[in-house]
């Protein structure tokens, strides 16, 4: 799934299994002059900056690829859930993401089943903590959505029931929804610049065969790259969790991505591409799958890769990892960065 993400991501902020971190109770009438702990909150870094990235509440309805936390929160949390059941729950379904463990029948049938994240205990624990303890923002067609589904008998506990679930408080990072323009040119541009690749590398294919090809790719494939980024007024790359031209690496949480883009592929589900604010940039994001063609390079070794062909990959990437694919999977992504 998506729910890349959902604490997607994603990946960056993996650790080691140590010891839950507890956290001292604060009286309900001192809350308010604690707004800027909760800001400085461990939890609240790690749902911004990791989970937000597939569950993040200003995104649109049908844009969305994992349900808001919000949701999640509402799914969880009833009047009788303590802070530590929630936390255990939560625990339990991160470290072992299994349909029979779902609270949330609806968002696994229109999402998938939620990829498993290598989160520490210690790390879900502080997502848990803030996520039970404060109020987080919900996306403007949430409210209606999810009376519609589920009634007024499954409101959240904790801090801040009772008011506005949706308004931010000071301190609360502002998520800017991306206008779905974006979405729309970076797909725009990143088919753009794979036409230009797979024009060029079938006619180096055609006229000096496999081998050839593969030198093609390590001379040309980024320059011509560049040259339609220039065009469009973009940074265009292809970025890659298993890549053979190693400054195409992707991110631990680009890696996050891919992971999203895998689940959508495997659950046959509608692949739906990633945009993020950051700052004044925005970036887009979109999946690179395999065809029988992209075998000859990418495939298995000695089965759909010929000896040949292997011999010169070692010789020009040493430390190549973009082998081992079959047809109709993921193998990196298209990163478009607007420059404003």
């Amino acid at each position: 799934m998506k729910y890349l993400v959902a604490f997607l991501f994603v990946l960056s902020v993996v650790a080691c299994k140590d010891a839950p971190k507890t956290y001292t109770a604060i009286p309900e009438d001192t809350a308010t002059a604690m707004d800027v702990d909760d800001a400085l909150h461990p939890g609240k870094k790690v749902l911004e900056n990791q989970c937000y990235i597939c569950h993040n509440p200003t995104t649109s309805e049908g844009a969305m690829i994992a349900p808001p936390m919000i949701a999640v929160k509402r799914h969880y949390i009833t009047e009788d859930t303590t802070k530590e059941a929630f936390t255990e729950a939560l625990i339990n379904w991160i470290n072992d993401p299994q349909q029979e463990k779902s609270k949330m029948p609806g968002a696994l049938r229109k999402f998938g089943i939620m990829p498993y994240q290598p989160y520490s205990d210690s790390i879900i624990r502080d997502i848990a903590d803030y996520l039970y303890d404060n109020e987080i923002p919900q996306p403007d067609w949430f409210e209606e959505h999810f009376q519609r589904g589920h009634g007024k008998g499954m409101m959240g506990k904790g801090k801040g029931k009772g008011k506005n679930p949706g308004a931010m408080k000071s301190g609360q990072t502002a998520y800017e929804e991306v206008p779905v323009s974006y979405s729309e040119k970076g797909l725009e541009y990143a088919m753009a610049a794979q036409a230009v690749l797979g024009k060029n590398l079938l006619q180096a294919i055609q006229q000096t065969g496999t081998e050839g090809a593969i030198s093609f790719c390590k001379e040309a494939a980024i320059p011509l790259t560049d040259s339609i980024a220039v065009v469009k007024n973009t940074i265009i790359r292809r970025v890659s969790d298993k890549p053979r031209n190693l400054s195409n690496t992707a991110t631990r949480e680009e890696k996050g991505y891919i992971t999203a883009f895998k689940a959508q592929l495997a659950n046959n589900s509608e692949v739906r591409p990633i945009t993020k604010k950051v700052d004044n940039e925005v970036y887009f994001y979109y999946p690179i799958t395999t065809n029988a063609k992209c075998l000859q390079c990418h495939g298995v070794k000695e089965r759909d890769i010929q000896t040949p062909v292997l011999t010169l990959l070692s010789e020009l990437y040493p430390e190549d990892k973009a082998t081992g694919y079959g047809v109709d999977e993921v193998r990196g992504m298209w990163k478009v960065q607007f420059i404003e």
